[in-house]
């Protein structure tokens, strides 16, 4: 075989692994104790529906800072409407849609998101709890705004 064809090869063996990587911009997210245990609901409980409630404009920055944090390229982040509910206990679970470029540079659509708003009214942070583009991640994400009243 000669060398032109084992560069050709060793190139295909590359690109072939590169294309198989997930777009890290899109993965689920995972979130150390205290933040992985919200909502404070044990396995197997069902998530209660919150109050509709409509974002104040530092509510929704929090959430959009936050959101972009995650993102391959924070500045192409592009958001749709943020939905709210105010649980029982006092949290404002957070839903909405976030789209921006990832590592090949294309926009693959709106993803969904879900986050819990915490600290006080005058200096509001947003938690992200998940962000899913696909698959079971994205159902279950879907899953807790509905149950929780959202959508």
């Amino acid at each position: 075989m000669s060398a032109k064809a084992k560069a050709a090869l060793a190139l295909a063996g590359l690109l072939a692994g590169c294309l198989q990587q997930p777009d890290l911009a899109y993965l689920p997210v995972s979130l150390p104790p205290p933040y992985s245990d919200l909502p404070d609901a044990p396995a197997g409980t069902a998530i209660e529906p919150g109050m509709p409630i409509k974002l104040d404009p530092r509510e929704q920055e929090a959430v959009v800072a936050a959101v972009a944090k995650w993102m391959k390229e924070p500045g192409t982040a592009s958001f749709g409407a943020l939905s709210a509910v105010k649980a029982r206990e006092g949290k404002i679970v957070v839903c909405g849609e976030v789209n921006g470029r990832n590592s090949a540079g294309a926009y693959p659509g709106m993803a969904p998101f879900v986050g819990v708003i915490v600290g006080k009214p005058t200096a509001p942070k947003f938690i992200v709890v998940s962000i899913a583009q696909f698959g079971q991640p994205r159902a279950e994400i879907q899953a807790i705004c509905q149950q929780s009243g959202i959508f």
